[in-house]
């Protein structure tokens, strides 16, 4: 889970809370869903409402158009699409992780999940090897 931890006064960033993790995959984890989950502005000719093209303000371009790619049916299409953002968004996004590789994961559909596809995005974090799972 990502929580908010203060950095300086009235600063704050993201960090993984999960004490099963090394501070190392951890870091790494919290530049991955960062990544991931942070909306950039999606291209006006994927969505014609200016008003409906989120972004972050401070910076439209950050983090990935993955939840414009979720509103249409997750087919191959979707998928792979989905999948070269990830890649594109995590190289240009996240300099401190390397050697990254993007892989589509589907486990056996649990009950009440919606979605039964994940990444698994493998790579480098300053050195040291990571493995970090997200749903798609």
């Amino acid at each position: 889970m990502l929580k908010l931890v203060q950095t300086d006064w009235g600063r704050f960033d993201l960090a993984v809370d999960d004490p099963a993790q090394a501070d190392a995959d951890a870091a790494a984890a919290t530049l991955v869903f960062g990544v991931l989950y942070t909306d950039a502005e999606a291209p006006a000719s994927r969505v014609d409402d200016l008003f409906d093209r989120r972004g972050w303000y401070a910076d439209p371009e950050a983090g990935s158009g993955l939840w414009h790619v979720r509103r249409q049916p997750l087919n191959s299409n979707a998928r792979l699409e989905a999948l070269a953002m990830v890649r594109t968004a995590l190289t240009v996004r996240a300099p401190a992780l390397t050697d990254i590789e993007v892989l589509e994961v589907t486990l056996p559909e649990p009950a009440g999940n919606i979605s039964s596809v994940f990444l698994e995005v493998t790579g480098f974090h300053n050195g040291r090897k990571f493995i970090v799972r997200a749903p798609l």
